[in-house]
């Protein structure tokens, strides 16, 4: 069971013994649209629910994240505010005198932890959960607090534009992204029915080496996925402070490649590679933030790097650039070819690795920009890849619960993520 699968369920949980929601029990939640009409192999769940526990539909291939579907209109995680990925403070943390610590060699990891939290390997061998001493008497589903900790066969920087996200080093040196999920709590009570307190995850670039997990051995990057999560706003203000201490304390047991891959491999040619876009829609912040990503597949030739720098231009249908700070926007990508290339498998692209390239643009309904607008991606030898602009979501179009775009004047802005 993935760690989306885990905090999903933990969330539910969390919820189970509420009240029955009031009003709309998805509002503001992050909405997804495909445009591919391949067959769904599967479904699992990507998001990490806050308001209300709702699934996003994907497949996911063994050991290489998830996997494009079919274009049916689905839901993740519903973000509190507007965000970009930015410099992190450094997270308050507490002294850790008389810690634990826990090693797990295969994983390549080791942490510390309270002498008085209680440790609960997973099945899975690869992870495992910590509560706190007041929840050592609870089912670990039932826990008011937990951190998750977990190793994944994935590239660090995932799918997390959903919260208020950061950036920053461990003082091990490893980059991080740390996702922030709504509502975060407050002082005072029991937060209102269907919510939970607080929710954050770390993913945090572990290198490049391989593992063997339930007999496949998996090569390439691999990340750290540490989550935190609490069902009441006391559990959250009285141990947010301790599981950034843990996240913070996470060490490797050896070196490992740099997740980019071998920079001294030559450089590839712009023949041996091509973008690709998985004919995705995704949209966050009730709808205010659109998110395009695609990747580099590899076409032919001898093992090479690749270091890529793209720029998307947002335009109306003539080819003007649109009045949006950022734009155009830039991002880069790094990696191996031909182990990063974007792979198609199962009949959709798998949309994880080294190569995956996104750009964030928000508030893109604003009045005064066109609706009809052309996202053009280029990038270095001449590769460019034009894909249709959003559209506003026609009356009836959405599931229930889910807004459409609006115009809250506020400034529209284009970036690579993270920038």
């Amino acid at each position: 069971m993935s760690i989306e699968d885990r905090v999903r369920r933990v969330l539910a949980d969390a919820v189970a013994d509420e009240p029955p929601l009031r009003g709309a029990p998805l509002e503001g939640i992050t909405h997804r649209q495909r445009r591919s009409r391949s067959v769904l192999a599967g479904a699992i769940a990507m998001a990490l629910i806050l308001g209300a526990v709702v699934a996003f539909a994907a497949v996911r291939s063994p050991g290489r994240g998830p996997v494009a579907p079919t274009p049916t209109p689905s839901t993740v995680a519903p973000p509190p505010t507007p965000s970009t990925a930015r410099p992190a403070r450094p997270p308050s943390t507490v002294p850790t005198t008389g810690w634990k610590t826990f090693t797990h060699a295969a994983s390549n990891l080791r942490f510390r932890y309270p002498p008085d939290w209680v440790i609960h390997p997973l099945p899975e061998g690869d992870a495992v959960d910590l509560v706190p001493p007041q929840d050592a008497g609870r089912p670990v589903d039932k826990a008011r607090f937990r951190v998750s900790v977990q190793v994944s066969p994935s590239f660090w920087v995932g799918e997390d534009w959903a919260g208020v996200t950061t950036r920053g080093r461990l003082p091990g040196g490893q980059a991080y992204l740390l996702d922030l999920r709504g509502p975060i709590a407050r002082p005072g009570p029991r937060p209102p029915a269907g919510q939970v307190a607080g929710y954050g995850s770390y993913s945090i670039d572990w290198g490049r080496y391989c593992t063997s997990r339930r007999g496949q051995r998996a090569c390439g990057p691999h990340r750290v996925i540490i989550g935190l999560f609490a069902s009441t706003a006391s559990a959250w203000n009285r141990y947010r402070a301790v599981a950034d201490t843990i996240a913070q304390t996470a060490t490797q047991l050896r070196p490992t490649g740099p997740s980019v891959g071998d920079q001294s491999r030559r450089p590839c040619r712009a023949d041996q590679w091509r973008l690709v876009w998985p004919q995705e829609y995704a949209f966050g912040n009730g709808q205010q933030r659109f998110v395009l990503q695609g990747g580099v597949q590899y076409r032919q030739g001898p093992p090479c790097h690749l270091r890529l720098t793209l720029r998307l231009a947002v335009q109306d249908t003539a080819g003007r650039a649109l009045p949006v700070a950022g734009n155009p926007a830039t991002t880069t990508v790094e990696g191996d070819l031909p182990e990063d290339g974007m792979q198609r498998r199962e009949g959709s692209w798998v949309i994880d690795g080294a190569f995956m390239w996104r750009f964030a643009w928000e508030e893109w309904c604003n009045q005064g920009l066109p609706t009809a607008t052309t996202l053009r991606v280029t990038g270095d030898g001449g590769a460019t890849l034009t894909v249709p602009g959003p559209r506003p979501a026609r009356p009836g179009s959405l599931p229930p619960g889910i807004s459409t775009c609006q115009h809250r004047g506020r400034p529209s802005t284009v970036a690579g993520w993270p920038p």
